[in-house]
């Protein structure tokens, strides 16, 4: 094992040995049930609870998260009591501010990234044919999503390993190439301290991940060295060089070469053989990706923490009722926070998109007829239309039937996040990065309360995640000057206030009207094409 796979097995290792610690103290029923047959138990621990975690994240029905623990315990010879209350216990507690890793926007990758590095770490000992067996018969994975996440064998042996300037000293064709970078890194002024100053402006997860912050850096390294050779080699393109000059211009060509194929390796030939986990904190290394989770990192600061705590929310999932009769539904009470949203808004096309911790919610009521059961058929095919009317206000969008359905005019929400609010902006670089949104349908019943109708999960496609972080990312920087470091000083000061007015304090300003808050009333169209993403 070479020191970048040392370094890769000594941050897994720590990475699962914190959520397996967690699992122990917020879930020990769901701990109890964890098998010694799969090898290292925390590693299965930490790899159980992400995947758990994952499927609180989408919505999905508890009795599904049930049957997955009991495979997982013991496949068909399981003979202990269903773990329905052990699920719930775990749900409930997922709800409350928890560790960093197990935030909403990184459920996903951590319970992806945990399962492949199981597999490539279970593959060494008992091989991949047993692998591929226990991810169906005890993980839940079928035979479609082992080939879609790549847990496979490799084709080959993967690459090791290796800094720009090892390749460039082992491959570049002039051997001049490589004394003319160092001496680029230790004679042009300024120069070094210019790459290590860009290469350490990344996320703080990055930082603590060695392995990934040397891929990192040596990005860095080779962009710009290769810049820096392509600027010498142009100013040496003049008529009548010397042969001096032509040497010279050789070993600066060679050097942009290699740092083209170096770069070219890292993308396409060593970073795909990473986990998604690995692979998600990586991508941290681009500039706006990293803005965004600075702010997103001093969000949870203020937001994410015991002290604030969280509002009560639903533990079931989108399809937990779907074989009972209208009648046979229970009657499911919508927590206040969700009823007074909505008691607001209620007459209009609008909803209440709102984060509890870190997981991004709608709320959105519907009155009794078409509208509620357009609600019980939403996404009952898994198709669901976003769209917003140009990528620049990915702020507000509109929700609603894929084109063609009966209901397509029947059932058209509306989610403003306010571009002038600091913790709209944070809500919505919170649902750029989860990815998915858990939708709330509310219904009102006879005694003036609201009721919890359905909930389902609601992807947001690749597009306008990106125009959503960008809009963000845009706003926090106009209203903190572009310094992510204010931003937990101003959010403190909501917070603050927020808590004044809760116990009677006076606000610092009047609210604003109610029309003007949630926003003037759609006319119940969609936004018209082109200018849109359905």
């Amino acid at each position: 094992m070479d020191q970048f796979e040392a370094q890769r097995a000594a941050w897994f290792m720590s990475t699962y040995g914190v959520v397996a610690e967690l699992l122990d103290m917020v879930a020990p029923d769901v701990a109890a049930l964890v098998p010694d047959d799969l090898g290292p138990k925390r590693l299965v621990a930490a790899t159980a609870l992400a995947r758990l975690a994952q499927m609180d994240a989408e919505c999905q029905e508890s009795e599904r998260a049930a049957d997955f623990l009991e495979r997982l315990s013991g496949g068909m010879a399981y003979e202990g009591e269903r773990p329905l209350p052990a699920v719930l216990e775990l749900w409930t507690a997922l709800r409350q501010p928890t560790i960093s890793l197990l935030h909403a926007w990184w459920r996903e990758p951590l319970a992806e990234g945990l399962l492949a590095f199981w597999a490539e770490r279970r593959a060494v000992s008992v091989g991949w044919q047993r692998v591929h067996a226990e991810l169906r018969e005890r993980w839940s994975v079928d035979t479609d999503g082992i080939w879609r996440r790549g847990l496979m064998p490799p084709e080959r042996e993967r690459d090791g390993w290796s800094g720009f300037l090892e390749v460039l000293d082992a491959q570049a064709a002039d051997p001049r190439a490589a004394d003319l970078a160092r001496m680029f890194l230790t004679r042009l002024d300024g120069f070094d301290d210019e790459v290590e100053a860009y290469a350490s402006e990344r996320a703080e997860d990055l930082a603590r991940a060695p392995h990934l912050d040397q891929i990192h850096r040596m990005r860095c390294l080779a962009e710009a060295l290769g810049s820096v050779a392509e600027g010498n080699r142009a100013a040496l393109d003049a008529p009548g060089a010397s042969r001096e000059d032509a040497e010279l211009r050789a070993a600066l060509t060679e050097i942009g070469r290699v740092a083209d194929r170096y770069l070219t390796w890292v993308d396409e030939t060593f970073v795909p053989e990473l986990t998604p986990l690995e692979r998600a904190l990586l991508d941290l290394g681009g500039a706006d990706a990293q803005r965004a989770d600075d702010y997103l990192q001093a969000y949870a600061r203020v937001w994410c923490v015991p002290e604030v705590g969280s509002p009560d929310t639903p533990l079931f999932g989108e399809e937990e009722f779907a074989g009972l009769k209208a009648h046979e539904r229970p009657e499911v009470q919508a927590p206040s926070w969700m009823a007074q949203g909505v008691s607001r808004i209620r007459g209009s096309q609008l909803g209440v998109p709102w984060s509890v911790g870190s997981q991004p919610w709608w709320v959105y009521p519907v009155e009794a007829g078409l509208p509620s059961a357009a609600a019980l058929r939403f996404k009952e095919d898994g198709a669901v239309r976003i769209g917003c009317r140009s990528l620049d206000e990915a702020h507000d969008f509109l929700v609603g039937f894929p084109a063609g359905d009966p209901d397509e005019r029947t059932l058209v929400m509306r989610f403003q996040y306010a571009d002038d609010d600091l913790l709209s902006m944070c809500h919505l670089l919170a649902l750029s990065r989860t990815g998915r949104a858990r939708l709330a349908f509310l219904n009102p019943a006879h005694d003036g309360s609201w009721r919890i109708l359905r909930m389902v999960g609601v992807p947001v496609q690749d597009e306008l995640r990106v125009a959503m972080r960008r809009k963000a990312v845009t706003e926090l920087d106009r209203m903190t000057g572009g310094a992510p470091g204010k931003l937990q000083a101003l959010l403190d000061a909501d917070l603050s206030e927020a808590a004044a007015v809760s116990t009677g304090g006076a606000p610092r300003r009047e609210a604003a009207p109610e029309k003007e808050a949630w926003g003037e009333p759609m006319d119940g169209a969609l936004f018209s094409p082109p200018d849109t993403l359905f």
